[in-house]
């Protein structure tokens, strides 16, 4: 049988039979070159010490160390445990095959031996040793990549970290800095429309002037609860409240906001249960999302207000009749500033919808806005309970 030169190897033959061993190495040295002869035990570990082959022909019986000890001394070692050790018996019992395989042995041929057989079984152990070196390899290759990358994403992130804070930073101290060259702006126009208070255009002024003074000091007010979010994101879900007062409450302050578009608010809802987060932020993200339904509606129009309770969540649901908003505006109305330069009826929209945006997913809920038909808009904002997993997995 002809068996094909496969890459070379170096094999250790071990034998204390002279003619067993000089037949093994003629003929393993025509196929794989590097064969090398031992007659006991001892000298067999002298040979892996100096070189490691990459198998090992041992003869189960020898005189002063047998074969099954050899291979278990080799086994205990780190440099020699992986190579594949093939004993070679003239012991054809079962009890004597176990205790080469329990000694770290890979295969068992008995003699006499079919050469044919011994060559294939080199063959193929070979072959296993090889694959398993090369996957040794690819898998250290795999950890230092992983490591590699491990360290690059750290980096990547660390350096996120500052950016981050440096934006939070910012945004803090702009909102924090404007408050006092804007309160004086502001007091000096009041003195300026306390002058002029008889002039015929003072009413007109003065509502412009209102209107740009409400408009800059809740720009101000949510740029700085947006930096104050991003700071302290894992502080906002560590409280319930009770969604029937919050929700009577904001829309209680959106009175004043609704009254001079002569918008009506609808029933409100009740009986909504307790849901995920702190009073004074719940009340801040529906008073923006009835205040954008609000800048959305028709004069003369109801803001529609429902609740939806279920057992991990509430649904609330805001509509009106009026402007809807370009398709193309839809997916990114919750981004900061995003449609601020498009006119709406009541006023820009300025941070308010990121706002209520930022703060109920905070709550481990969620918002979406659709235009209605054949006009309008409405609002879905999904509030978590406490207990149970992410509402959105119950509504559709």
């Amino acid at each position: 049988m002809n068996f094909p030169n496969q890459n070379r190897a170096n094999i250790l033959v071990v034998d204390d039979t002279p003619e067993n061993l000089r037949m093994m190495v003629q003929l393993l040295s025509e196929l794989y070159g590097n064969v090398r002869p031992t007659t006991s035990g001892k000298a067999a570990l002298i040979a892996v010490a100096k070189k490691l082959p990459d198998l090992i022909l041992l003869d189960a019986r020898m005189p002063e160390m047998d074969g099954y000890e050899v291979c278990r001394r080799l086994k205990q070692q780190a440099e020699s445990k992986d190579i594949p050790v093939i004993f070679i018996s003239s012991l054809d019992e079962t009890e004597d095959k176990v205790k080469a395989f329990q000694a770290g042995g890979v295969d068992y041929v008995t003699k006499p031996f079919q050469i044919d057989e011994v060559l294939a079984r080199v063959s193929a152990h070979l072959q296993i040793h090889r694959l398993q070196q090369a996957l040794v390899g690819q898998n250290e290759q795999l950890e230092k990549m992983v490591d590699k990358r491990t360290q690059q994403l750290s980096e990547a992130n660390s350096k996120l970290s500052v950016l981050s804070e440096a934006k939070s930073d910012f945004l803090n101290l702009i909102s924090h800095e404007l408050r006092t060259p804007l309160n004086g702006l502001l007091g000096a126009m009041d003195l300026a429309l306390a002058e002029i208070e008889n002039h015929t255009l003072a009413a007109d002024l003065k509502g412009i002037y209102e209107a740009s003074r409400q408009r800059l000091l809740a720009l101000l007010e949510n740029a700085l609860l947006l930096s104050q979010m991003q700071v302290q994101s894992g502080h906002f879900s560590s409280n319930t409240s009770s969604l029937d007062d919050v929700l009577q409450a904001a829309c209680q302050e959106a009175t004043n906001l609704a009254d001079p578009h002569v918008v009506k608010l609808t029933q409100i809802p009740s009986g909504l249960g307790q849901v995920v987060g702190d009073w004074v932020f719940l009340n801040k993200a529906l008073l923006c999302l009835i205040e954008t339904v609000v800048k959305f509606a028709k004069p003369g129009e109801e803001i529609q207000i429902q609740g939806h309770p279920f057992a991990t969540g509430v649904c609330l649901v805001m509509e009106c009749r009026g402007h809807s908003l370009p398709e193309a505006e839809l997916p990114h109305f919750f981004e900061a500033l995003s449609v601020s330069k498009t006119l709406k009826q009541g006023g820009d929209l300025g941070l308010a919808p990121s706002v209520a945006a930022r703060i109920i997913s905070l709550l481990g809920g969620r918002i979406q806005i659709r235009n209605r038909q054949p006009c309008g808009i409405q609002l879905e904002a999904w509030l978590a309970r406490r207990i149970g997993p992410d509402p959105r997995l119950h509504l559709g």
